[in-house]
Formats: structure tokens, sequence, C-alpha cells
């Protein structure tokens, strides 16, 4: 009983280290840049687990958009695990400020990309914006309706 509650408390411990963010104790920003992109990219990996089927969200308010069209950059394509979520973080920090995980149920691979979020009215420019950039599909959240790129 006692070895449980030392084993609890020390997760508790570490998780309240993860949420206080990184240490500032260093002058180097590269440092500090990267432990924040990696703790960033730690929390989108948990977040991802909870939805297999894929998500959009936004790392700077931490919320899922409920509207418009999501369409990935080319610089994050094929990024499929948690290694690749550093530079998915990155990327979307530069840009954005959107991640999407999806699964593509053609080949069964969940895929993590930057993302830009266009209007829902602005069908043909997400479609246009999607082309350029090599992409397979875009999604429109409002309806949760994929549209294949090679059939549109």
């Amino acid at each position: 009983m006692v070895a449980r509650i030392k084993h609890t408390f020390l997760w508790l411990m570490l998780l309240a280290l993860v949420a206080c963010g990184p240490a500032r104790h260093t002058t180097s920003p590269t440092w500090t840049t990267t432990v924040s992109t990696t703790t960033l990219a730690d929390s989108v990996w948990v977040f991802s687990q909870t939805y297999p089927d894929g998500f959009t969200l936004s790392i700077n308010t931490w919320e899922q958009p409920k509207e418009g069209i999501t369409v990935a950059y080319s610089a994050t394509q094929d990024r499929h695990d948690r290694a690749d979520l550093d530079f998915v973080v990155s990327h979307a920090r530069a840009h954005d400020g959107y991640i999407g995980g999806w699964l593509d149920t053609a080949t069964g691979r969940f895929y993590y990309d930057s993302v830009r979020l266009f209007p829902e009215d602005a069908l043909e420019e997400a479609v246009k914006f999607g082309r350029e950039n090599g992409q397979i599909a875009i999604f429109i959240l409002s309806s949760s309706t994929e549209i294949r790129l090679e059939e549109y």
C-alpha cells in the first residue's frame, strides 16, 4: 500500500512539473524553444490518443474549431508518429497554429499535420491550396466531410 502511494505521489509530481512548463534557467533560446516544443508535442500526442479517427486543434487556445475547412501544409506531409510531432508543432507555431490528425481510411494510416483553416465558404480556395500542397484530402469540420482531391 505504501509503495502504491509513493508511486502515485511520484506520478502526480511529474504531472505537476510538466504542467508548469519548461524551466527558464538558461539564456539559450534554442534550449527553451526545444523544451517547450517537446512539451507541447507530448501534450498533442496524449490528446491525439483520445481521437483515433482524427482531430483539429489550436495549439494557441487548446480548442477544437467546430467549423472551417482544414488543409495540411506539404512541409508536414507524411508525419505518422510521436517522433514527428516536434516538427509538426514547430511548423504550426510558425504558421497558423493548428494541428490536424486524421485517419486515412483508404490506407489505415494516421497522419499528423500542421494545417491551415479556411472559412467554409472558401471551398475553391481550400481545394487549390490542397492541390498546391500535394494533399490527398481536405476536411470540412462542421459536417465532418472528407473531400478527396483526386475525386473533386
